[in-house]
């Protein structure tokens, strides 16, 4: 079965804005940019929407030489892209230990300033280890027979479990559905954070993809996506209402959890890059 890559999307910062994009470079640790910076607490603990949904009002914007932050109220920043030699600090995603750089005092009073908690902006540091999940990797090639050298040397940032978050958008026609039912209104794709958007498939045949393949790229479902309720967060200000959430609750509560989406990462790459029209094989477990 064929899909097309519709949308792609990274985000600089862990849970800041996200860059729609045409093209992007990729590897294994993901598209190129994605999750590269996380906003931590004096206690070092990650920042998300979660606690702080402003932090979907905060703009990157990557030009050839800089990261460049604008947010309300706030004159813009820039930080060079050039790596730093840094010490190790380190940094706990969910249950995973790597490690970042702090990107120093100038950008965490910005941030600071902006979300009203002391804070620091951290940059994955260039030694940092954090590896693929070996149990899923495991559980993928007993189901695929596929080779997985690529998925075992894997490493990558800071997004919360895997490099690529892929979406469906005949999901979100279907779940927006189920939203209009409830009362509320439809929301945007830009609610759920995807890397790839894709089309081609129906709703929620996601939920049993075990590969999307093309001659240069192959990518590895490893996990479906189980939601918090960050998606409630609405992009364009920051406020928090109970869409979609409730409809997920109501419509997409698996085994695993309310599931939209699902984690994917690459097992075989000939092609440096991916881009909106791209062509792929979607290789089901139906």
């Amino acid at each position: 079965m064929q899909v097309v890559v519709q949308a792609l999307n990274v985000y600089p910062i862990k849970s800041c804005a996200g860059v729609a994009l045409s093209e992007s470079l990729i590897t294994e640790r993901g598209l190129k940019w994605d999750r590269e910076w996380v906003v931590v607490t004096r206690e070092g603990q990650p920042c998300t929407q979660r606690e702080w949904p402003r932090m979907v009002l905060i703009q990157p914007r990557l030009s050839d030489t800089h990261l460049h932050l604008a947010a309300p109220g706030m004159a813009p920043f820039r930080i060079s892209l050039d790596v730093a030699i840094s010490p190790k600090l380190p940094v706990q995603i969910w249950q995973d230990h790597t490690s970042g750089y702090d990107e120093g005092d100038a950008v965490a009073a910005w941030f600071s300033e902006f979300l009203g908690v002391s804070c620091r902006l951290l940059r994955v540091h260039p030694e940092a280890q954090r590896p693929l999940d070996a149990n899923a990797v495991t559980r993928w090639a007993e189901q695929t027979g596929h080779d997985t050298q690529l998925l075992q040397r894997t490493q990558f940032a800071f997004a919360d479990g895997f490099p690529f978050l892929l979406c469906n958008q005949a999901s979100l026609t279907e779940l927006n559905l189920a939203v209009q039912r409830q009362g509320g209104k439809p929301v945007g794709m830009n609610r759920f954070r995807a890397n790839i958007v894709i089309s081609g498939l129906e709703a929620y045949e996601e939920d049993y993809l075990l590969a999307l393949n093309s001659s240069e790229l192959g990518f590895a479902n490893l996990k479906n996506c189980a939601r918090c309720p960050m998606p409630n967060v609405e992009p364009l200000t920051g406020l928090v209402g109970a869409q979609p959430g409730l409809a997920l609750n109501s419509t997409r509560h698996l085994s695993e959890g309310v599931i939209f989406g699902v984690n994917l990462a690459l097992y075989q790459q000939q092609a440096p890059s991916i881009k909106i029209g791209q062509e792929l094989t979607a290789e089901l477990s139906i």
